[in-house]
């Protein structure tokens, strides 16, 4: 009992580190690096611990320093390198097999927040432009459409990866059944999410679409409930066993 109760509190307090580290790896590692990188400087950067209630910032160079394909990479570079950590971080814990709970959730977390933190800007800016994806619309680097159909489909790979990884952890602590319950309700965290979009001061995103952001949880409910938990126990029934 007092490992899943150790568990469950490293799982809630990891879940905010890495979601601090998450801004930091768009912000710096990604806005930030190509701006060094074209030979600019950063003069502030500000990483806010309630996002998405509050948005991290940096401050960038005047627009006459870069040229447009140069302004192309920096705008896209957080959403960029935030991809990148984001399916590293997912392929690393899918082939890995042996691997420490605490390391296990550490990197969950860093895959989730940067999955979230990239396919957000593609899809709420695919249906409202903003942030990032705004300015890469005004540089005529990408349009509204493909930036939802984009973030969509890497929504939908992240989702089955981290749904797949975070079965795999649990089931480790938790009989499967409670297993499958808690990716199910893990994935309310998206219109938690959605509800502080919409109290937070700088709003962009619409009431029209927050209930879309149960989708994830009810789709989590109908794979864990109808597909995972009933192949489980088609495998575990004596009468599908084959007789030698």
């Amino acid at each position: 009992m007092r490992d899943k109760k150790v568990f469950l509190a490293s799982f809630i307090v990891l879940g905010f580190v890495m979601k601090i580290i998450a801004e930091f790896v768009h912000e710096v590692c990604g806005h930030g690096l190509f701006v060094l990188l074209f030979g600019g400087e950063i003069t502030s950067v500000h990483i806010s611990v309630l996002w998405p209630y509050e948005l991290s910032s940096i401050k960038l160079p005047p627009p006459n320093i870069f040229t447009s394909t140069q302004w192309a990479w920096i705008y896209g570079g957080g959403i960029l390198a935030c991809l990148c950590v984001s399916f590293l971080a997912q392929a690393f814990l899918i082939l890995k097999k042996k691997i420490s709970w605490y390391f296990a959730i550490t990197l969950f977390w860093l895959a989730f927040w940067t999955l979230i933190n990239s396919t957000g800007y593609f899809i709420i800016g695919g249906l409202l432009p903003f942030g990032d994806i705004r300015e890469l619309i005004r540089l005529g680097v990408l349009t509204a459409f493909p930036s939802l159909v984009m973030g969509f489909i890497m929504f939908v790979i992240g989702f089955v990866a981290l749904s797949w990884i975070l079965r795999k952890t649990l089931i480790g602590m938790f009989h499967p059944e409670k297993a499958s319950l808690g990716v199910t309700l893990f994935w309310l965290i998206i219109p938690v999410l959605g509800a502080v979009m919409l109290a937070s001061p700088e709003r962009n995103f619409q009431v029209a679409y927050f209930p879309l952001m149960f989708i994830p949880s009810l789709l989590s409910f109908i794979l864990e409930y109808f597909l995972v938990l009933s192949k489980q126990k088609a495998y575990a029934d004596p009468d599908n066993v084959a007789e030698e």
